[in-house]
């Protein structure tokens, strides 16, 4: 069974390639390797029970590829002012190497 998740907010972020970010639409970097930042605001949202309202987070990362061919390493860091559970279900576990606060 997956967990009920969703967000909502605004997001900013930057990457070294070509003007549209390649990655966003399934596609192969425009150097052969996707650096990217990006900070983000969770205005409402929720990981089933736990609510993400208010979350501010920004992550940084490298991949060898694409994001979606995974391999890559990240790092989160989220604002202090989040819960002591809402980071646990804010990260990608699946590819978030470490997280801050």
């Amino acid at each position: 069974m997956t967990t009920p998740f969703n967000i909502h907010g605004v997001e900013y972020g930057n990457c070294n390639c070509a003007y549209g970010c390649p990655c966003q639409f399934n596609a192969l970097p425009t150097h052969g390797d996707c650096r990217f930042l990006l900070f983000s605001r969770i205005d409402s949202g929720a990981y089933g029970d736990t609510s993400l309202d208010g979350v501010v987070f920004a992550m940084f990362g490298k991949f060898p590829g694409a994001v979606h061919e995974g391999n890559g390493t990240q790092q989160l860091v989220i604002d202090e002012g989040a819960s002591e559970e809402q980071p646990t279900q804010s990260a990608p576990s699946s590819t978030t190497k470490s997280l801050t606060r």
